[in-house]
């Protein structure tokens, strides 16, 4: 049987097709991962892959083996998962990194819920705008990331939520405005998305003679729409309770909406799915993530 290593490399590089995006999976040099992937084959006396101009692709002999060795390292996986809830001086724990914003506005009011189905499953959240690799040891189970396709295959991609713009406002201010005509003299709210230019044009409006207020992040841009300091633009998912309890309004509904190619996707590592509580914790977000009766 060959080493370990070498078959952990050849998943890596087979998923990514990539020697470099494989060895950074495995925390090893690109080297590294070219020598083990060519001592398998060694080993093995067949070629698994196919050095060509713009990258690797799999042999016939690796498009056949790679599913294989796939289920070995997710029965290993399984195996370990099964272990794990014996050990009874630890606690089940699920790892989930999201966007400051998407933590702030949509998944920690609802965390409660799913602390009521699993309360033995200690949730860790990491609000990040930035993309993490997950699956391994002391990295992220899941994220989620306000993204478009492709995905890296080792991951599966699930779209939650949209991501399509529309303003909102606090109920007195929304009483000043009747037409997008009349954002002419209000303040906009902006955040890193900078997304503004296009809804106006959008809605043939005029941008605002007055200054506007810029906010790095979503989140913060929401929190001065509530305090009555302008108009910001928000997908539905991060202002859906509160226009329910009429904390927002959208003065001009949300048929003049900015649809947005990117959504919020879950992702969630292939290997990670056999842990329980990682599955129990996907499962939630995506029910969660479901339109429920008005």
């Amino acid at each position: 049987m060959p080493p370990l290593a070498t078959l952990r490399a050849f998943d890596a590089a087979a998923r990514h097709l990539n020697f470099r995006l494989a060895a950074e999976e495995l925390n090893v040099t690109h080297g590294a991962v070219a020598q083990q992937v060519r001592a398998l084959e060694a080993s093995l006396g067949v070629a698994l892959f196919e050095r060509e101009p713009r990258g690797l692709a799999l042999t016939p002999t690796g498009r056949s083996f790679h599913p294989q060795i796939r289920r070995a390292f997710a029965l290993i996986a399984g195996a370990m998962a099964a272990i794990e809830p014996r050990q009874e001086h630890e606690r089940r724990g699920v790892t989930v990194t999201v966007t400051p914003s998407f933590a702030a506005r949509w998944l920690i009011p609802r965390l409660g819920s799913f602390s009521a189905l699993a309360p033995d499953v200690e949730v860790r959240v990491l609000a990040s705008e930035a993309t993490e690799r997950l699956g391994g040891p002391g990295l992220p189970d899941l994220a989620v990331r306000l993204s478009a396709p492709p995905f890296d295959r080792a991951l599966e991609a699930e779209r939650l939520l949209a991501d399509d713009l529309f303003p909102v406002c606090s109920p007195a201010l929304a009483a000043t405005l009747m037409t997008p005509a009349d954002l002419l003299t209000t303040t906009l709210l902006h955040d890193a998305h900078d997304a503004w230019p296009l809804w106006l044009e959008l809605a043939n409006a005029q941008a605002p003679l007055t200054v506007g207020k810029r906010f790095s992040q979503t989140a913060l841009a929401l929190g001065a729409a509530l305090d009555g300091q302008g108009v910001a633009l928000a997908p539905f998912a991060l202002v859906a309770d509160d226009i329910a309890q009429h904390r927002l309004i959208a003065p001009f509904g949300t048929d003049i909406r900015l649809v947005s190619e990117r959504a919020f996707y879950l992702l969630t590592p292939k290997l990670a799915r056999t842990r329980p509580e990682v599955a129990l914790f996907r499962a939630w977000l995506l029910d969660e993530s479901k339109p429920r009766p008005q």
